[in-house]
């Protein structure tokens, strides 16, 4: 008889072996780059790639050669979402107990897909679901999932709104079978996000199938012009209304769209991936109202609840149409007919399998720094934004575009005697100047078609200072431009 070869690992290719590197020596220089200026340095792919090693990896760097690469090029060419002037893009700020919590989340490497994979990461997860459903003020029935962004969260939340329009035999025949005689359409707003029009592409509508319905003086949905809609369409999937725009931080008037939808029975879907961190604030709180009467809703742990990438959660108000779109098994995962705890399975309510424990940083923040510290910090920010227009009102070369509703606001400089388009050209230059500068960063956007200051403040290491000092900056560089 043959002796089966027994497989045997050299020693300098065991995987197993501790590496002897100091993790808080390694990242200390990342940490303290933080809240260094400048907030990012313009760059090419060519200046970048000069830091990076792109040689075939056959092995032998240290993990002290590689983090002083990383950290080298990070800080010749920053994006530093964490800096308390950065007023860019709805990125980020992160807290201090993230690097240890993603720590753990690495070390621990559990895939939390049920109860059976993760019991620890399971019952987390539906602790951290259930805090933030009684933020909503959903039922106690209701169930939610961690993805891994809003857009993934949003499609979701879409998808199941299709189960419920199309019922149960949608699973298995498809769009094609109920878009003969009338086509499905999603209403949203203009100022929706623009992962609605890629999850009605994704999902087999189109976006020439979405119903974008005008918006008031404030960027909020018009309900007269949305009750309208309703009446000229007879196959909606679902509307879908928006706390907290993108674009102007506006939030639709949900109470009167739940309403409306409610009477047509039809699935309302609220995407409130930035300003849904405002429900953690008593006084902002009263902002939202209706958003307890929406079928599924989207927030973003990585924008205004201040987590670090990534955590996206959705709420359904009824599982029971998502667990028919995407409940699976299979030989290896096999279900048990009984419905006990136990047997809990988050992929039966959205599509990931794989997942990792994205709710553990945030049960460790929650735990330490509480829900009304947080909830105060966004109200900070809001805060921030109002008095930042208060400011710009007694500027007589300011213009407010629109009173903050959230924690987004957007002006322009607009002296006196100077016609749109020289206009349009000084307040692109300012955007442009203030971020060479490296102090504050504002994003590029438009707003009736014309160019703006778009301010976004949604970190917790952001003061007063802060704004005065970004505001002195756009007075100084406007008025010697003109």
């Amino acid at each position: 008889m043959t002796r089966p070869y027994r497989p045997s690992l050299a020693s300098t290719d065991d995987l197993t072996q501790a590496t002897d590197i100091d993790l808080n020596a390694a990242l200390a220089p990342l940490i303290e780059q933080r809240h260094l200026a400048p907030i990012i340095r313009p760059s090419t792919v060519a200046d970048v790639t000069a830091l990076i090693d792109e040689s075939f990896p056959q092995g032998g760097d240290s993990l002290e050669q590689l983090v002083a690469q990383i950290s080298n090029a990070t800080e010749r060419y920053p994006r530093r979402n964490t800096h308390p002037g950065f007023f860019g893009w709805i990125a980020p700020s992160g807290l201090p107990s993230d690097p240890l919590a993603h720590a753990m989340v690495t070390v621990l490497n559990e895939n939390v897909g049920g109860y059976w994979a993760s019991p620890v990461g399971t019952t987390i997860e539906k602790t951290v679901i259930r805090w933030l459903a009684d933020l909503v003020d959903f039922p106690q029935i209701s169930e939610g999932v961690f993805l891994s962004g809003g857009s993934m969260a949003n499609m979701s939340g879409i998808a199941s709104a299709f189960a419920k329009r199309f019922g149960p035999e949608y699973r298995a025949k498809g769009l094609c079978a109920f878009g003969q005689e009338s086509k499905p359409v999603i209403i949203c707003s203009q100022g929706a996000h623009f992962s609605i029009r890629r999850a009605a592409v994704m999902l087999g509508i189109g976006t020439d199938n979405i119903i974008a319905i005008d918006t008031d003086s404030e960027f909020r949905m018009r309900v007269d012009k949305l009750a309208a809609a309703i009446t000229q369409h007879d196959n909606i999937v679902c509307v879908v209304a928006t706390a907290g725009t993108t674009n102007t931080g506006a939030i639709d008037p949900l109470d009167e769209i739940a309403d409306l939808c409610a009477a047509h029975d039809i699935w309302l879907h609220v995407d409130a991936a930035y300003g849904g961190g405002g429900l953690m604030s008593d006084e902002l709180r009263p902002r939202y109202c209706g958003i307890e009467k929406a079928d599924s809703v989207v927030m973003d742990l990585h924008k205004w609840f201040f987590q670090s990438l990534d955590g996206s959660l959705l709420l359904y108000r009824d599982a029971d149409w998502a667990r028919n779109l995407f409940f699976e098994s299979s030989d290896y995962l096999r279900a048990s007919e009984d419905n006990s705890p136990e047997q809990y399975m988050f992929f039966h309510i959205a599509p990931e399998l794989s997942r990792r424990f994205r709710a553990l940083p945030f049960y460790i923040a929650l735990r330490c720094y509480g829900l009304p510290k947080l909830g105060r910090n966004a109200l900070h920010n809001v805060q921030c934004a109002e008095y930042l227009a208060d400011l710009i009102r007694q500027q007589s070369d300011l213009e407010l575009i629109v009173a903050p509703q959230l924690s987004i606001l957007c002006f322009r400089f607009r002296p006196e005697d100077l016609d749109d388009d020289k206009v349009d050209q000084i307040n692109t230059a300012i955007r442009d100047q203030i971020q060479l500068e490296g102090e504050y960063l504002m994003s590029a956007t438009l707003v009736h078609d014309r160019p703006v200051l778009r301010v976004c403040i949604i970190n917790h290491a952001t003061r007063a200072e802060h704004i005065e000092g970004l505001l002195d900056s756009v007075l100084r560089i406007g008025r010697s431009l003109v």
